[in-house]
């Protein structure tokens, strides 16, 4: 699935590894939705561009999280878990090579989904969460706008600070809510 991003270039729109999200912070619903058309005029793509409004829980989301890295660390305490079984789990267990992948590619899933959601947990990125949350608990209105390139971030920030953002973030990942 390819399609052009906001500089034109073709790009998989199911990997955006070094994306980044601009969130900006807007007093009135209104406002947040006319940025939005606005971004949408300038070529950022419509499920690029979210909006939170009366939703605490979801405002924890701008802040982005760390579930590709808990993830990651979940497969390799699996992997780990699954080789200390093999080395300290005697002759028995090392007769039965299909039970060995089997178990250990059930132990490297479960870890690396484990790891996934405590990379979404609120303890990793505190602050950020708070802030957000404030901002939504105070009835003002959250935009974010994931950008695949500097040039990106850098229009969209334009864009928003134009549009009347109050208040104006980088957040590192590619989460849009």
């Amino acid at each position: 699935m390819a399609r052009i991003n906001d500089t034109d270039d073709v790009i998989d729109t199911r990997t955006l590894t070094n994306a980044v999200t601009i969130v900006g912070v807007f007093s009135s619903g209104t406002s947040a939705r006319e940025a939005a058309r606005t971004l949408e005029r300038a070529g950022f793509a419509p499920d690029r561009v979210g909006i939170v409004a009366g939703n605490v829980r979801q405002a924890r989301e701008m802040a982005g999280s760390y579930s590709p890295q808990g993830a990651l660390a979940g497969a390799l305490l699996g992997a780990l878990l699954a080789i200390a079984f093999v080395v300290f789990g005697g002759e028995s267990v090392r007769q039965n090579p299909i039970a060995i992948v089997l178990g250990g590619a059930a132990l490297i899933v479960a870890f690396a989904a484990i790891g996934w959601l405590a990379g979404r947990a609120r303890v990793f990125k505190q602050d950020e969460y708070e802030e957000f949350e404030e901002h939504v608990e105070h009835g003002e209105v959250l935009l974010s706008v994931v950008c695949s390139t500097e040039d990106g971030a850098e229009q969209a920030r334009v864009t928003l600070e134009r549009a009347g953002a109050t208040e104006i973030r980088l957040e590192k990942g590619s989460e849009v809510v």
